[in-house]
């Protein structure tokens, strides 16, 4: 079962998608919260988190999906992001994902794509007692310097902000991200993590995610591979990949 969500923070609706499976109104189920990508939404790129959710709903799972304000049909204006404030609101989301009747707390767990996984670990190191499993799609850890790429190669506007791609992104979001290291601390959290990232991903380089490997080494940290997939896994056959090693880590079954 689908059924739209909201959430207000600071002043602002958030709007999301809740997938409840079928039988939980009997019993309670694991929740997976998923964070998109930067410029992305709580559809993504080809559907992509909606076919996802779907999925888990087929293996006794449930899922909700936000937009972050200011992107897909959340209140605010992408002009006004930071990394930060995404943090804020996972947090939240997190919080009201714990409320719901039929999630089960200690099968709370984050998925996160992208810009989405940076956020996804920050909030787990904030609340590591409370997430089961963390699993990062193409994860980008070094964010501040794609924040510097973009500012450095986009239009500059009169008041300091960029036309990236015809999106207003304020100055804020680079300064937010300047000469921060969003890997330190995260070692707080210390439950399972599996990270996925293709080998042709031209957005967010392999080494973003593999040095994910090398940090929650005490975690045992999984990484998974995807021969050849580009960053939105634009392939049947990498989508496929994709979610398969994503349920079976999320499921435990491998």
């Amino acid at each position: 079962m689908e059924y739209p969500i909201s959430l207000e923070f600071d002043g602002l609706t958030l709007r999301g998608t809740a997938h409840q499976p079928e039988e939980s109104q009997f019993q309670k189920h694991p929740v997976v919260i998923l964070f998109h990508g930067f410029t992305g939404s709580k559809t993504e790129s080809h559907f992509l988190f909606v076919r996802f959710a779907r999925e888990l709903e087929k293996h006794g799972m449930g899922c909700v999906r936000f937009d972050f304000s200011g992107s897909g049909e959340s209140e605010g204006s992408f002009a006004d992001l930071t990394f930060s404030r995404e943090v804020h609101e996972g947090k939240e989301i997190l919080q009201m994902v714990k409320k719901l009747d039929w999630a089960d707390p200690s099968k709370i767990m984050l998925t996160g794509f992208s810009m989405g996984g940076a956020v996804a670990t920050q909030v787990a190191k904030e609340f590591p007692d409370d997430i089961h499993k963390l699993c990062l799609w193409a994860p980008a850890g070094r964010m501040n310097q794609l924040a510097k790429l973009y500012f450095e190669n986009n239009l500059e506007m009169p008041n300091g902000n960029i036309d990236l791609g015809g999106l207003e992104l304020g100055r804020g979001f680079y300064d937010d991200l300047n000469a921060r290291d969003l890997y330190d601390g995260i070692t707080a959290y210390a439950n399972p993590v599996m990270i996925i990232h293709g080998t042709k991903d031209q957005t967010v380089p392999l080494e973003y995610g593999q040095k994910y490997i090398d940090v929650y080494v005490k975690n045992e940290a999984k990484i998974h591979l995807i021969e050849g997939a580009d960053h939105v896994f634009s392939k049947l056959c990498w989508i496929e990949e994709l979610f398969d090693q994503s349920v079976r880590f999320l499921a435990g079954e491998g």
